[in-house]
């Protein structure tokens, strides 16, 4: 990869790529499309990335032209899913970009596990395997990777970690509802080095990060205190049985990476 547009540059995941990608001096262009993040967090957001010369925002109609159109595209539908912003996916602007798709190298598509396995099908499911499969009947040059709860700095306070860690402090109030995967999750720094690992080696396909630990999630609610309430849910089986799996390689220990969490909250929130 040389160059990669990101759409929704500024969210949990996404900003975690955008940054991990300039690291490795890969030219980044960022779209910004509208969330419900407190105008104070945006701003901390652009000082951690905005300075870097590699790094461009552009509007997603800017998507069409055809100097902006080479490299790789990355869309989360994770993310808006996590933070309530699913229709966005209905809209006519999202997929504007995906309709010269051979002007892309490669499309990536980030999306919960939730889609891969036999749960039960919300609304928002619906919309987003909608979305995915539209997407697929356009180009073959799609990996799709799926996402298991992902923890650590920015992470929305949808999720029931940072949530819990807000309330401690400050009465963060009423959770939206429980929305995650709560049979695993990853730390992000980690989740996105595999991520760009798969992007840059692997072929157009499904693949789906793991931790390939027991309980992942119910360890990372019970260092915070929290899950107690939480009914305990068996492991999920797969609908699609040949999905690639993949394990993702643990670089901070959870307690590590949860107080990485924490620091950074009390930081920026507080």
């Amino acid at each position: 990869m040389d160059k990669v547009v990101i759409i929704g540059v500024f969210d949990f995941v996404n900003f975690h790529v955008c940054k991990a990608l300039l690291d490795k001096g890969i030219e980044v262009k960022g779209v910004q499309i509208e969330t419900e993040e407190n105008g104070d967090l945006l701003v901390e957001k652009r000082l951690e990335i905005g300075r870097n010369a590699n790094f461009s925002v552009i509007s997603i109609g800017e998507l069409t032209d055809e100097h902006n159109q080479k490299g790789t595209m990355v869309l989360s539908v994770y993310d808006l899913y996590m933070q309530y912003q699913e229709d966005f996916l209905l809209s006519e602007d999202i997929k504007k970009p995906f309709m010269n798709f051979n002007n892309w190298e490669k499309i990536v598509i980030l999306a919960p596990s939730q889609l891969v396995t036999n749960e039960n099908i919300t609304e928002a499911g619906v919309i987003m395997l909608n979305f995915m499969k539209g997407i697929k009947s356009l180009a073959n040059n799609i990996q799709f990777l799926y996402l298991p709860t992902i923890y650590g700095p920015w992470q929305p306070d949808t999720f029931m970690f940072q949530h819990s860690i807000l309330n401690e402090w400050n009465g963060e109030g009423t959770f939206r509802g429980l929305r995650e995967e709560i049979t695993d999750a990853l730390f992000v720094e980690d989740a996105v080095a595999s991520i760009i690992e798969i992007v840059e080696k692997n072929s157009p396909g499904r693949y789906l990060l793991q931790s390939g630990k027991n309980n992942q999630w119910e360890q990372c609610a019970a260092f915070l205190g929290i899950g107690d309430h939480i009914s305990n849910q068996s492991t999920k089986e797969l609908v699609d049985n040949e999905i690639n799996k993949l394990s993702v390689k643990s670089i901070i220990p959870l307690p590590d990476a949860l107080t990485k969490q924490i620091e950074h909250t009390h930081r920026v929130y507080i």
